[in-house]
C-alpha cells in the first residue's frame, strides 16, 4: 500500500517535468533510441546529447527551447516523441500531487 505522502495519479500531460528535468540516459537507452529514430550515434551526439555533462556512462538529453528535445505539444497536451523507447528515468517517473512539477501542471490546466 502506498505511503500517505504518495498518491499515484494519472499523468495530465502538462509537460512540466520535461521542462524541469533533463533525462539521464545510459548507453543502452541511447542504443534503443537511436535505433527507433534510425540515426547514428554521431547524429545522436550532435542533435540530442548535452555535451556539458557525462558521468559514469550517463549522459543528459539536451533541452531545446527550455524543454527536452523530444517534448512536443499537440492540442495543448505534452507528447514525448520517443515515448515507446523513452529512457528508464522517464519510464520510472510517477506523477503525483506531492510532486511540485505535477502541482504546477495542475495549476496550469485549471
Amino acid at each position: 500500500m502506498p505511503s500517505p505522502e504518495y498518491s499515484p495519479m494519472e499523468c495530465r500531460r502538462c509537460g512540466v517535468c520535461c521542462t524541469r528535468h533533463q533525462a539521464s540516459v545510459r548507453p543502452e537507452d541511447i542504443k534503443r533510441i537511436t535505433a527507433f529514430l534510425g540515426i547514428s550515434t554521431d547524429d545522436w551526439e550532435k542533435l540530442y546529447d548535452d555535451p556539458r555533462w557525462e558521468f559514469d556512462n550517463y549522459h543528459l538529453i539536451r533541452h531545446v527551447d527550455g524543454a527536452c528535445a523530444f517534448l512536443k505539444y499537440e492540442q495543448g497536451l505534452a507528447v514525448c516523441t520517443i515515448h515507446v523507447v523513452r529512457p528508464a528515468c522517464c519510464a520510472d517517473w510517477q506523477p503525483g500531487p506531492e510532486k511540485k512539477e505535477c502541482r504546477e501542471g495542475m495549476g496550469k490546466r485549471k
